[in-house]
């Protein structure tokens, strides 16, 4: 017998409309300039991806729309993701455009074409933050995951990657500018400690909690796919590699949370949903309940944050 909360949540036909509610209240409330109108509208177009992922790929074998609510709760609570920055927003929107064209291309004859878009998309990221460089091995692993890698399919790969960087180059060269292309990766290899301790708080605390999220929901979505047909259970497999694989690389680039930590809410809201759908015991429920409470507070604490900046937690709890 399904735990009644757990289930109202999972297939409620409510979910999905407060989440939103509460997210543009949010976002009305923590509201600063025109510019967080663009991070706002890619919220908005990735919270209804992942309702087409879901139905076109058929993920979840129930129609839900929880994982579209959880990442709209996710992002819109995380304040400072509503800044536009230096347009780190975009890259959620083109990385998922990626992730999607290679799952399209799973088990087709004529898959190219898919490739050479996946890599494209990552290559304008690329663009945007040089590090995601770093992204390309992680496309060939998901290639070979799907069994997609042949000699055609790499090569579109990297035909679709060096084309922004081919259009930039003439684009230089035409104008008579210095070819920016030969220093643009220049600091890829940079490391440096003071970057995990110029983290700011809510920016940590966000991603201590999503990781967590993450790393128990892809545990049983693992566990759960085995039973779950084999395109599924491939599909779930590499969400679930894409997740770790962006994980590891956040750890070695804390400097990008900005740009993947909005990835990673969007992977674990897939998992966080495919669990919920397809399996009600007490540790679900109680994960649940829990993993609202903890929105919550985590919403209620990046307001404190944004709106009184210069506080001192701890003499503010005494």
């Amino acid at each position: 017998m399904r735990n009644s909360f757990q289930h109202q949540i999972a297939t409620g036909i409510m979910t999905l409309p407060v989440a939103i509610i509460i997210s543009l209240v949010i976002w009305i409330t923590a509201y600063n300039n025109l510019l967080e109108l663009v991070p706002f509208i890619i919220g908005g177009i990735t919270t209804y991806l992942l309702i087409e992922l879901n139905t076109f790929f058929a993920l979840i074998r129930s129609r839900s729309s929880l994982p579209s609510a959880l990442f709209v709760i996710l992002y819109s609570s995380s304040l400072f993701l509503h800044e536009y920055g230096k347009g780190e927003c975009w890259i959620l929107l083109l990385f998922l455009g990626s992730f999607y064209c290679l799952l399209r291309g799973h088990e087709l004859k004529n898959t190219p074409g898919y490739t050479f878009h996946a890599f494209l998309g990552l290559g304008i990221a690329s663009m945007i933050v040089t590090d995601l460089i770093y992204c390309i091995p992680l496309l060939f692993i998901t290639m070979i995951q799907m069994r997609m890698l042949n000699l055609r399919t790499f090569f579109a790969g990297i035909l679709g990657y060096c084309i922004p960087f081919w259009i930039l180059t003439g684009y230089d060269l035409y104008k008579g500018n210095e070819i920016q292309v030969l220093t643009w990766f220049n600091g890829i290899t940079q490391w440096n400690l003071q970057d995990y301790l110029n983290i700011p708080l809510p920016q940590s605390v966000t991603v201590i909690f999503v990781l967590l999220l993450s790393a128990i929901s892809g545990i049983n979505s693992m566990l759960l796919s085995l039973n779950d047909k084999v395109r599924t259970r491939i599909f779930i497999r590499v969400i679930n590699i894409t997740g770790i694989y962006i994980t590891s690389l956040l750890v070695i680039k804390p400097m990008m949370i900005n740009s993947l930590l909005p990835i990673l809410m969007a992977l674990a809201s897939i998992l966080f949903g495919y669990t919920m759908i397809l399996k009600s015991n007490k540790f679900t429920n109680i994960f649940m309940i829990i993993t609202v409470i903890f929105i919550a507070a985590l919403a209620a604490f990046n307001m404190i944050i944004h709106f009184l900046p210069n506080i001192d937690l701890i003499q503010w709890m005494q």
